[in-house]
């Protein structure tokens, strides 16, 4: 009969120096063994337990946090999230391209979010060596991955009851703003601005580009296979976008410069002066659910000032009813 457990670690313990070395390294090895394994059990612990310090590398990771009503868990982020009041007494833990490994490892959380971005994977590796818990997640996709993601998020922390009411806020959204947009006899033009020198957009696949189809509008960059493709001034001089946004809040080069570039003078946006940069930096450049819970309204109202104003005059007339 094999000997007990207790038997061959008290064995080992009280053994002798004149004890034959292989019978020591085959105890050695034994207690090894099941170090690896209470490692293994410890760590599995630590992914299903409910985090409660949370170190984030992506604005939209908080914004989700945020909007499940979660924020107090957040205890680092980086500076990117600086326009987040929700977040302002968390430590900063760096860039976005390049989060602090030793600021983070002093907070002691107990997971770290991070995305797939180069700059973010020296940290994501070394954390992970050290035995902390990181998920990275993709954020640069569509609004089903966004969907994806925010329960995937809220699986994590834990809260199934909170992320399905976010969900449904978030489905209801989508769909009364395609509702209203279903039965649309034309869809204008549309060019959001997501880069300028060199200049870029929003292409198939991105986030962007879907919320625009479902604001009703029509993605002059739509067909280039790309999220967020480099595009040249003629290629937008001759797609003639009819809808221009800027979301860079007011920044030099806003709509006012926008009307002093070579030849944009032409743009049907610009004749019609349907050039807004006023719709903020964060509201529909972040893959979070406040872009479907505020973006998507703000785009529509951009794109269709009619249905919004249709609504409005409407909601008015059944108050005074």
């Amino acid at each position: 009969m094999a000997p007990s457990l207790e038997r061959r670690m008290r064995d080992f313990c009280y053994s002798k120096p004149s004890d034959s070395f292989g019978g020591s390294l085959e105890a050695f090895m034994f207690l090894l063994s099941i170090f690896l394994v209470l490692v293994a059990c410890t760590q599995a612990f630590a992914e299903t337990a409910t985090p409660s310090r949370i170190v984030s590398f992506a604005p939209s990771f908080d914004e989700t946090i945020i909007e499940l009503g979660l924020q107090d868990r957040i205890v680092g982020v980086t500076t990117s999230s600086d326009y987040l009041g929700e977040v302002k007494s968390a430590e900063r833990v760096g860039l976005w391209v390049r989060p602090n490994v030793e600021k983070i490892i002093e907070l002691k959380p107990d997971l770290v979010l991070a995305t797939d971005f180069v700059g973010q994977q020296s940290a994501v590796k070394k954390l992970s060596s050290l035995g902390l818990r990181v998920v990275v997640i993709d954020e640069t996709q569509g609004i089903e991955e966004l969907f994806a993601k925010t329960k995937q998020i809220g699986d994590i922390l834990g809260a199934d009851e909170k992320t399905e009411k976010l969900l449904d806020r978030m489905r209801k959204t989508v769909e009364d703003t395609k509702r209203q947009t279903a039965s649309l006899s034309s869809r204008p033009r549309v060019y959001v601005e997501t880069g300028f020198n060199p200049l870029f957009t929003c292409g198939q696949g991105s986030f962007i580009n879907d919320l625009i189809e479902i604001a009703g509008g029509k993605n002059i960059a739509g067909e280039i296979k790309q999220t967020f493709p480099r595009i040249s001034s003629e290629f937008i001089l001759n797609s003639d976008p009819e809808v221009i946004i800027l979301p860079y809040m007011g920044r030099s080069f806003g709509k006012e410069a926008l009307k002093q570039r070579k030849g944009w003078e032409n743009i049907s946006a610009v004749k019609t002066s349907r050039v807004y940069d006023d719709i903020g930096s964060h509201v529909i450049t972040i893959p979070s659910p406040r872009l479907i819970l505020q973006g998507l309204p703000e785009l529509l109202k951009r794109i269709h000032p009619e249905i919004t104003e249709k609504r409005r005059t409407n909601e008015t007339e059944n108050n005074e009813q």
